[in-house]
């Protein structure tokens, strides 16, 4: 081969190997808007709540289907969306279960049987649970207008702590949450938000659980 066309050769391979770099580079910044930060700026619900900027608007539950099961055996999982291990044993009690984008996570029976029905609306029982180690379809019930829903941009790392006792972080580094998650509480009964019962839903399933008719009112 002359040297000439080494040269050339040379140097088609030095343009398409910029312009691998290139598209790389642009992916993974796509992927990272995506994403929790570490640069993030940490604050409490209190704080938020007061200089946050954002605002509560009204949502309700959609009737959407998720899947069941009780294991036979000790059975370990991540939830990539809430970036938390779970264990779960054989207790009886404990239900894992997976959501519309494939996030698992454990709930209690109870809890279970009084959130989620049969798919064509009878309830549940702990009969349907009876064979472990298999998933059964479940519904959520819809509930219209019984929840207040606050967006939380990426930026921002906001510290909840449930009703249960459990510390929840929005926007969590090192996770998938579409354009920021979102803090959800019940509405009280004169039509307020409930700061009593108040947690964290990730932003990528956020409209997938939730009504978002209200959301830029």
């Amino acid at each position: 081969m002359s040297a000439k066309r080494t040269d050339k050769l040379r140097k088609c391979i030095q343009v398409l190997f910029g312009l691998l770099t290139l598209a790389l580079s642009s992916s993974c910044a796509g992927t990272s808007k995506d994403k929790g930060s570490s640069d993030q700026n940490d604050i409490s619900l209190e704080e938020y709540l007061e200089k946050g900027g954002e605002k509560w608007f009204l949502t309700g539950k959609r009737a959407y289907t998720v899947q069941a099961m009780m294991v036979s055996k000790e059975t370990s999982f991540n939830n990539e969306l809430e970036v938390t291990d779970y264990t779960v044993n054989n207790d009886g009690v404990t239900v894992i279960l997976k959501g519309a984008v494939g996030e698992m996570w454990a709930s209690k029976l109870p809890n279970v049987i009084s959130t989620y029905t049969r798919p064509d609306g009878s309830a549940l029982s702990e009969k349907d649970f009876a064979v472990k180690d298999e998933y059964i379809d479940i519904l959520a019930r819809p509930e219209t207008d019984a929840y207040y829903a606050m967006y939380v941009p990426l930026s921002i790392s906001v510290s909840v702590e449930t009703a249960r006792g459990d510390i929840l972080h929005s926007n969590l580094p090192n996770a998938p949450h579409g354009h920021g998650d979102y803090i959800l509480c019940r509405a009280d009964e004169n039509g307020e938000p409930d700061l009593s019962d108040i947690w964290i839903l990730n932003g990528v399933v956020f409209s997938k659980y939730y009504d978002t008719e209200n959301i830029s009112k």
